[in-house]
């Protein structure tokens, strides 16, 4: 990164830089594990910037290491950005922490002043002006009622993803996300159970611990291994990640 760049006013106010996040990961878990706050995606290439909040601060940055996320999220602009160009070509930097009760309104403050070219819209927490598709609709009255979707829906989703209606129409996938996407589909069929590291986010203590096996954060939660596969398995089919006993975040690192 160029010193101009390291200058300029987001890097100079920011109070964490990770200049290398694909690399970095166990870092950026260990220094904002159970921390609320305010990080920003910086483009290296054309210094277009997105922010957004956290509580907890990296379980919300976490999302951006999984498959599943990517392939369930792939209408918001950071998303079809980090696919273009590769997280290697972005900056994460931590702006603030802060406490719950004031996490939307020091959001707010730092989106005013640096109007973010990734972001939506301008409001924090708020997704006013912001049309979900038949896909994303469906999903969350899936997750309410937990519904199937209908064939009429189905046909609809279908449509809506079709040519141009498609966000990743006419573009191709850079080296970076397709090993993503591969990682995924491999994930599909007869997953190991040992050596395999488990991130589960408590969210009452806001603390990320990560076990060495499958078994061994089963027996963490007081849950079984069969129990964990399946959600994995939901995470990838259905882009949803739902707390386990309303308390637990399970993220299957392979």
């Amino acid at each position: 990164m160029s010193n101009s760049k390291k200058l300029s006013p987001i890097y100079l106010q920011s109070i964490k830089i990770y200049e290398d996040p694909l690399n970095q990961r166990d870092l950026i878990r260990e220094e904002n594990n159970g921390k609320i706050g305010i990080y920003c995606w910086i483009n290296k290439k054309t210094d277009k910037i997105y922010i957004g909040s956290g509580d907890p601060l990296y379980l919300r940055i976490s999302d951006y290491y999984q498959a599943w996320y990517y392939l369930s999220h792939s209408n918001l602009y950071i998303v079809r950005a980090l696919f273009k160009y590769g997280m290697s070509n972005f900056s994460l930097v931590i702006l603030e922490y802060c406490k719950s009760d004031d996490l939307i309104k020091c959001e707010q403050k730092w989106i005013d002043k640096f109007k973010p070219e990734y972001n939506i819209n301008p409001t924090a927490g708020n997704t006013k002006g912001y049309k979900h598709t038949i896909e994303a609709i469906e999903k969350m009255r899936e997750i309410a009622l937990g519904r199937k979707h209908t064939e009429d829906v189905k046909n609809l989703m279908s449509k809506s993803r079709m040519g141009k209606n498609n966000p990743f129409y006419g573009k191709k996938h850079s080296e970076e996300s397709l090993a993503l996407l591969k990682d995924a589909a491999l994930r599909r069929i007869n997953p190991p159970v040992s050596g395999i590291k488990v991130e589960i986010t408590d969210l009452e203590t806001k603390i990320t611990t990560v076990y060495d096996s499958i078994r061994k954060a089963a027996s963490g939660i007081g849950s079984d291994i069969k129990t964990i596969l399946r959600r994995e398995k939901l995470q990838i089919d259905k882009g949803i990640n739902t707390p386990y006993k309303k308390r637990y975040i399970i993220i299957i690192k392979r």
